[in-house]
């Protein structure tokens, strides 16, 4: 025990070197910042992704324990282990590649390709041969191995996992319902139109959206909210088209059936129009904001208004000589200011003040660093859940993540859709992770875990060899045939799956470093 303790400390002392390690370059070349940002990401990251593969591999070990089917390893993250201790049968680990974990069960043919269990289960098939033969070795499954148990009972040990993740999700969304609430906006509110907070390179511009106009309907059907307008899910039904009036007309918007390709596109902000309608330019300025530069490393830089003395509260009256009455004309005329500096006149508290700004330019437009504020401005209708409400609306949002990826999956085989830019990997989900987690806080790290693990329980019940989903699929042709197929079989879709697995994994890896 002593030995495997201080390998232990080995192992951790390795990991705390290569952090130190990490740390001293970034300090000697002068980007540690950077450096504490991405070991921020990374940490945030890893929490998200061990509490999912911990909740969904207890549902594998609990299930198996329930009907006294024993588990040589628990482990979260992949070998190399760094620890590992053992009480009675089963070895508990902690791997680290941590982009997964597994349990593994005595008397199953998985993806360790246990050659014990294999060579049973090939005498096993023999039968007769096997029992008739003085040496042969004994093939009848034990009381305690998975094999030994029916079909039902492995059915739920295969689909625990699964069932954790779906709780888990629904958990944390009735959770945050019951606690939090909504907060929605009556399409009365919201008379001025919309607002673009990036007139070209949205999803909502690629659409053809513009502020001022006024939502009608989405495929012919008026929502009484206007956040019912902003649900993504919305751009993945067939043949979709918003309705809106501009200029007195009823114009029709046809959603691309290659919006998908745009999703995780890193030029293109991921949202359709601003959270809240237009509305006079109440102001939220901004401390600071970030963009990448040359080399691909974000940069942070103070807001021009924070710069110029501008605050939270300011109404903004004029630019220049231009008359500002709503924030989308505050966006429009600084956008195409002709040059950096511009005198702003706005009312604080009563008072009527000016001040000059120095605007920022970037991307051939210039930004001031603010966003519409809605306190006082909006009339919000509040939303609270009772327990059992918050459940019915926790389950339905969350199984409407589950229905988003199955559009998802069924789009990405359109020939005008591009499966490398439909799909995220830990790299690129890291970092969308880690900016929610910079714009929202905690919020935003409860959140994207019950998403995720929606998303988890969505890939995992997927009919591929390897995956639970894959032996569900062998567990129901047993049930239904009343003939477990062939160790053969078997092992050929074992292998198949993991080959497809890791290839996979390599891709998503490969196209998360090209469009990262």
């Amino acid at each position: 025990m002593s030995g495997k303790r201080s390998q232990n400390y080995r192992r951790l002392g390795i990991i705390a070197g290569s952090v130190l390690l990490i740390l001293g370059i970034g300090y000697f070349t002068g980007r540690l910042a950077t450096v504490l940002e991405v070991l921020e990401a990374i940490g945030l990251f890893l929490i998200c992704i061990t509490i999912l593969v911990t909740v969904h591999e207890l549902g594998h070990f609990l299930t198996a324990k329930m009907f006294g089917i024993r588990v040589e390893k628990f482990s979260i993250g992949f070998p190399p282990k760094i620890l590992s201790f053992q009480k009675g049968e089963t070895e508990y680990q902690i791997g680290a590649v941590p982009l997964g974990g597994y349990v593994k069960i005595v008397g199953m043919i998985d993806e360790s390709f246990d050659r014990e269990t294999i060579n049973r289960e090939r005498a096993r098939e023999q039968g007769e041969q096997a029992s008739s033969t003085a040496t042969a070795p004994d093939w009848t499954p034990k009381p305690w191995e998975f094999r030994a148990k029916p079909v039902w009972q492995r059915l739920i040990v295969m689909t625990g996992g699964v069932i954790m993740n779906v709780i888990l999700g629904i958990a944390i969304f009735s959770s945050v319902k019951y606690i939090y609430g909504e907060d929605r906006i009556p399409m009365s509110e919201a008379e001025n139109g919309i607002v673009m907070l990036l007139e070209d390179n949205s999803l909502g511009s690629i659409i053809g959206f513009q502020s001022g106009d006024k939502l009608v309907s989405f495929k012919g059907e008026s929502f009484p909210y206007f956040n019912d307008y902003l649900r993504t899910g919305l751009l993945l039904e067939d043949e979709a088209y918003f309705e809106v009036m501009r200029d007195d007309q009823l114009v029709r918007l046809n959603v691309p059936g290659n919006i998908q390709n745009y999703f995780s596109e890193d030029s293109i902000e991921n949202y359709l129009f601003d959270f809240f309608p237009d509305i006079r330019a109440q102001l939220i300025v901004g401390d600071s904001m970030a963009f990448k530069n040359a080399e691909g490393v974000k940069e942070k830089f103070m807001t021009p208004a924070s710069e110029a003395g501008l605050q939270t509260g300011d109404v903004v009256i004029r630019i220049d000589s231009t008359p500002i009455k709503v924030f989308s004309e505050l966006r429009k005329v600084v956008s195409s200011h002709p040059g950096p500096n511009t005198q702003v006149t706005y009312v604080r508290a009563g008072d009527t003040l000016q001040t000059e700004v120095v605007l920022f330019r970037r991307n051939g437009r210039n930004i001031l660093g603010v966003e519409p504020d809605s306190r006082g401005v909006i009339s919000l209708e509040r939303k609270d859940f009772g327990l059992w409400e918050a459940i019915v609306a926790g389950s339905r949002q969350a199984f409407g993540i589950v229905g988003l990826n199955i559009r998802g999956f069924s789009n990405a085989t359109r020939s005008d859709v591009s499966f490398s830019k439909s799909v995220m990997g830990p790299l690129r989900i890291g970092e969308a992770l880690f900016e929610r987690y910079q714009e929202e806080g905690i919020f935003a790290l409860i959140s994207m875990t019950g998403i995720l693990s929606m998303v988890l329980a969505f890939v995992n019940i997927l009919p591929i060899p390897a995956l639970d989903g894959g032996h569900v699929l062998f567990l129901l042709i047993e049930g239904i045939t009343r003939r477990e197929p062939s160790v053969k079989i078997r092992l050929m879709a074992q292998q198949f799956g993991m080959i497809f697995i890791l290839g996979l994994m390599i891709f998503i890896f490969a196209n998360d470093i090209i469009n990262f």
